[in-house]
């Protein structure tokens, strides 16, 4: 039987082998490694710039896509109920005609609490449409505007200064900044100018 004690493993002979030879490669060339080194570094350095700016540049056309999909949307959950509430504005028109119906001087009773009726149910309109932004327009006497006023009549007179709206025929409106509807108007037509 051999006596394998005294013998010293071969790992360690090859392990120490391998760290001589590379201090021996270190001490033959130790400027190339090391010129190898800092060019590795600034290369890398180059591509850490780039990647770095170009992800500063994706981080801020991400924002710039958050901030105009959130204004979209924004945009769309003010107008979205545009349709509807133009289709009221129809009956809105109605109680206000017939608000204008004078009563008798001597009309009571059932006349009266009908009027009173109209004027609470149109009162509850406006009180609606406004909690949903939308607006009566200005009209009389006011200076004619296309974007809110859509000319019906023109009348020749010196009553009012040219192109100042006389009467309205029917109501405009705006829903928030924009216009629902235009209202129809009379606009004056006046070749002289009105001294105030």
């Amino acid at each position: 039987m051999a006596d394998y004690s005294s013998q010293e493993p071969e790992i360690e002979i090859l392990s120490s082998s391998v760290e001589k030879d590379e201090d021996a490669q270190m001490k033959e060339s130790p400027k190339s490694g090391g010129a190898e080194l800092s060019g590795d570094s600034d290369e890398w350095k180059q591509k850490h710039d780039e990647i770095k700016e170009q992800l500063v540049w994706m981080a801020a056309d991400f924002d710039n896509y958050k901030k105009r999909v959130l204004k979209e949307k924004d945009e769309f959950l003010k107008f979205s109920q545009a349709g509807i509430l133009k289709e009221l504005l129809v009956v809105v028109d109605n109680l206000e005609r017939a608000l204008c119906l004078q009563l008798g001087e001597g009309e009571t009773g059932v006349a009266v609490f009908i009027k009173q009726g109209v004027e609470l149910t149109f009162r509850q309109f406006q009180a609606l449409l406004e909690k949903h932004g939308v607006r009566k327009l200005k009209t009389v006497g006011e200076k004619f505007d296309p974007r809110f006023h859509e000319v019906m009549f023109q009348e020749e007179t010196d009553k009012f200064p040219d192109e100042t709206v006389m009467e309205e025929l029917q109501s405009g409106y705006l829903l928030h900044e924009r216009v629902l509807r235009p209202a129809l108007v009379k606009v004056a037509k006046n070749h002289k100018p009105v001294d105030g």
